[in-house]
C-alpha cells in the first residue's frame, strides 16, 4: 500500500526521508574548477519548442523593466539583461545519464515517477554580471523566468547546487514569483510517499491507537477555533490501486467524514487534489490536528517514516 507521511508540506529537517534530495552533478567553470552553479532546472515529459523570439517574450514579462536580449536557438540560448549574462539550456533528452537507476534510488515515490518518466529538461543558469550582486537576487531573477517558463509538461523543479528537487505544482509556481527559490526549494517538501503494508505491526499498533481515541478528534472539531486545521487519512482506490491519503476535514455527520482531498495520487486514476470527498469513520486509519503550535494525533506518521528508512 503507498501512504504519505503527513498532510501538510515538510520542512527541510525530514528532506532525507523525503527523497527530496539528490547527488549534486558536477559542475566545472572556465577554467576547470568545481563551482555551484546558480540555476534551475525544469524536468519535462516531453521535449519543449523555445526559440528566442518566444524566451524574448517571455523574458520582458518576467524581468520587466530591465533592459534584455535574447540570441541563439535550442538547445543553448543567451540572455543579456542589464549586465547580466544568463544561458538557457533546452534539452531533448533525460537530464540524468540513467535515469531510471536515479529514480530507484529515491525513496519517495512521487519523485521516483516523475524522475523516471521525465523525457527532457530546461535550464535558466547565471553566467556572469558587471555588478556584484547577492546570489539571492539572482535566483529570485531565475525562480521569475522559470515561472514563465513553466507548463503543463512540467514534472519537477531542481536547484543543481543543492540537490534539491520538488515535484512540480502550482504552489511551487507561485512560490518561484514571490520568493527565494533556493530557500523555497530547500524547505518545501510534499508529503512524501512510501510503500508499507497494512500487516507492519508498528503501523497496526499506529492504526488501532488512532481509531481507539478517535473521540479526542471529533471533540477537538466540535469546539474548533477558525486558525485550527483537522485532516484524517484514509485509503482511496480506482479498482487497481489503493492509496492512503490525507483528507483536510469540513464536516462530520454520522458516521460520515467530509473534506477535500489533500495531495495528487501517485498510482490512483480519476481523483485529484482539492476535490471534495466523502469517508466511512471506519475508514479512516489517522487522524491529525494543529493546537496551538502544536500537532496531534499522527500516529502513522513515525511507522511510515520508519518504513521510509529502510527503502
Amino acid at each position: 500500500m503507498l501512504y504519505d507521511a503527513n498532510g501538510v508540506s515538510m520542512c527541510a529537517e525530514n528532506r532525507d526521508f523525503a527523497g527530496g534530495f539528490m547527488k549534486r552533478r558536477n559542475e566545472k567553470d572556465s577554467c576547470g574548477r568545481d563551482r555551484s552553479p546558480i540555476s534551475l532546472v525544469l524536468l519535462l515529459s516531453e521535449p519543449r519548442f523555445l526559440d528566442a523570439n518566444l524566451l524574448t517574450k517571455l523574458v520582458e514579462k518576467a524581468w520587466a523593466p530591465a533592459r534584455s536580449s535574447v540570441e541563439g536557438k535550442s538547445p543553448l540560448l543567451t540572455i543579456h539583461a542589464d549586465g547580466g549574462k544568463f544561458i538557457i539550456q533546452n534539452v531533448d533528452s533525460p537530464y540524468f545519464d540513467q535515469p531510471q537507476k536515479v529514480a530507484a534510488e529515491m525513496r519517495e515515490l512521487r519523485l521516483r515517477k516523475v524522475v523516471a518518466e521525465h523525457r527532457a529538461w530546461l535550464s535558466v543558469e547565471f553566467v556572469e554580471s558587471d555588478q556584484l550582486e547577492p546570489s539571492a537576487k539572482i535566483y529570485q531573477m531565475i525562480g521569475k523566468l522559470i515561472a514563465e517558463l513553466c507548463d503543463s509538461d512540467c514534472l519537477a523543479v531542481l536547484a543543481p547546487a543543492t540537490g534539491a528537487i520538488n515535484v512540480y505544482d502550482d504552489e511551487i509556481r507561485e512560490g518561484l514569483c514571490e520568493k527565494d527559490p533556493a530557500e523555497l526549494l530547500n524547505n518545501f517538501i510534499h508529503a512524501p510517499v512510501v510503500n508499507i503494508s497494512q500487516a507492519d505491526p508498528r503501523m497496526r499498533q499506529a492504526v488501532a491507537e488512532a481509531k481507539k481515541r478517535w473521540p479526542e478528534f471529533v471533540s477537538a472539531f466540535e469546539n474548533r477555533s477558525a486558525d485550527q486545521l483537522f485532516s484524517i487519512r484514509a485509503p482511496f482506490g480506482d479498482g487497481e490501486h489503493t492509496e492512503f491519503m490525507w483528507v483536510g476535514v469540513t464536516a462530520i455527520e454520522n458516521d460520515m467524514i467530509y473534506g477535500m482531498l489533500g495531495n495528487e495520487p501517485v498510482h490512483v486514476r480519476g481523483m485529484n487534489a482539492g476535490e471534495t470527498v466523502k469517508v466511512r469513520v471506519g475508514d479512516m486509519n489517522d487522524w491529525m490536528f494543529t493546537e496551538g503550535k502544536r500537532m496531534r494525533g499522527g500516529f502513522t506518521i513515525e511507522a511510515i517514516r520508519q518504513a521510509g528508512d529502510k527503502t
